[in-house]
């Protein structure tokens, strides 16, 4: 994931903030119909920051195999996650199996968003192109 910004980086941390608040009321829903009180949505905002720096420094490791650049942005996150779950006790009300689960679906939606964003914009480019070209055919001609 690329950050090209400051207002992209705050955009990806409430949209990750978002996501997990929205898992966290699935969980609620249909595994444990208690209130989840004691995961603080400033908790979560924290983990999503430290996560996002750490993704952004990340993406600096370059490897030949993508699946390796993947497995390591996840098992990242994994490691922030399980270490802030332990610092707040979120395991006492969310089992950790369903935190894990929840930042590889969570990576996998961002994943396949910004694969699309990226194929979009490529198409987008394309099309200029192909434009630009016509363009100076038609003032050589």
């Amino acid at each position: 994931m690329k950050y090209d910004g400051i207002k992209k980086i705050v955009l990806y941390i409430l949209a990750s903030t978002g996501a997990v608040l929205f898992l966290l009321a699935i969980y609620r829903i249909f595994v444990n119909n208690n209130p989840i009180y004691g995961v603080n949505i400033l908790q979560i905002i924290g983990a999503n920051i430290v996560i996002t720096i750490g993704l952004n420094l990340t993406e600096k490791i370059e490897s030949r195999y993508a699946i390796l650049e993947i497995l390591i942005d996840i098992g990242f996150m994994i490691a922030v996650i399980v270490s802030f779950g332990v610092l707040f006790e979120w395991y006492n009300k969310v089992p950790i199996w369903f935190t894990v689960i929840m930042v590889i679906v969570i990576y996998i939606s961002f994943y396949l968003l910004d694969v699309i964003r990226v194929r979009k914009d490529i198409e987008e480019i394309n099309e200029l192109l192909k434009k630009n070209k016509e363009k100076k055919t038609d003032t050589a001609s």
